[in-house]
């Protein structure tokens, strides 16, 4: 008795003293608090990170499940300066037997790109296609999700390789151009060009504000701070990038949604202060194909976190739909 206490006693201290390590370079580097959530959350999923070439260029995505005849695998694809461990809270709520994969896009997460590389849409799409095949996602057509930058580069890829399609999911999507101005826009228009790229504390915060109606959930500046020092490898390209697409005037989707024929879903956090829901308007307008819209009260823009259990449940709605039809 006396052995199995001592040991016991010595677990327990081993776990103190680590946890007292993990906070202690947790507060002296706060990018490490981001690196373990993000590792946390992954875990949870029961994903599992792999990584693939795609001719010259390293993708990193995470996986589970495995391909099914009667259920389409889910592809997701992230946002702008976000990365695939953003859909996990919404993963969680979905079936384990789904087969999805949600990855890195180029620049993004652990995904690289080359110098001076293409970052118009249809190039992006291309670069997705060519990930598509080879990571063996051409068993049978699929169900695209995208949020954001990700719902735009999403639509796009319907509308170009609809062959590829069983169906879509834009979640508050990118690239639609409307007559009000999202806050967000009304803060690029007035001079904050890169409001949405955090180099300090305050600037963090003021993007989390933009991001999120649910202002509880806007993390304590240690974290905040962490968040920036996490981001600083990224700044460079995430600033390019997002140049890129402001010189497409907002409106690198709507060209393409006459030409989309997969039945498609839109879903939109109704206080969304990045991208304002007249998007909605916009795309009712100018598609063709069927269309289902699900608008998600008391959320903002970030729907994978302040709604992931109402979103995984529209999207399952939205599969059963089509499924039955």
């Amino acid at each position: 008795m006396e052995a199995i206490s001592a040991v016991v006693q010595l677990a327990g201290g081993a776990v103190l003293t680590t946890l007292a390590l993990a906070v202690f370079v947790m507060y002296t580097q706060p990018a490490n608090i981001v690196h373990f959530f993000l590792r946390l959350n992954k875990w949870r999923t029961g994903c599992t990170t792999k990584y693939v070439k795609v001719g010259e260029q390293q993708f990193a995505y995470m996986e589970r499940g495995r391909p099914s005849k009667n259920q389409p695998s889910l592809l997701f694809l992230h946002g702008f300066s976000d990365r695939k461990e953003t859909y996990c809270e919404i993963i969680m709520h979905l079936p384990k037997h789904l087969h999805l994969i949600a990855v890195d896009l180029p620049g993004h997460g652990d995904t690289g790109i080359k110098a001076k590389a293409d970052l118009t849409v249809e190039a992006y799409a291309a670069k997705l296609h060519q990930f598509i095949s080879e990571v063996d996602l051409n068993h049978g057509p699929l169900h695209i999700v995208g949020h954001s930058m990700g719902g735009g580069l999403a639509g796009c890829y319907a509308a170009t390789y609809p062959e590829k399609m069983w169906a879509l999911t834009m979640i508050c999507p990118g690239g639609v151009k409307v007559p009000e101005n999202s806050v967000m826009f009304e803060k690029i228009f007035r001079g904050n060009k890169h409001v949405m790229i955090p180099e300090t504390v305050e600037q963090a915060e003021e993007m989390f504000n933009i991001c999120l109606y649910n202002k509880s959930l806007i993390p304590p500046k240690r974290v905040l701070q962490g968040y920036v020092d996490y981001s600083k490898p990224y700044i460079d390209f995430n600033k390019e990038l997002f140049d890129a697409m402001l010189e497409l005037g907002q409106d690198g989707l709507t060209p393409y949604l006459g030409k989309i024929s997969t039945p498609t879903q839109v879903m939109w956090g109704r206080h969304d202060k990045a991208l304002h829901i007249a998007g909605l308007d916009v795309i009712k307008r100018e598609m063709s194909a069927p269309l289902q819209v699900d608008v998600i009260e008391d959320c903002g823009h970030t729907v994978g976190l302040e709604a992931p259990k109402k979103a995984a449940t529209f999207l399952l709605n939205f599969r059963e739909t089509v499924l039955n039809k």
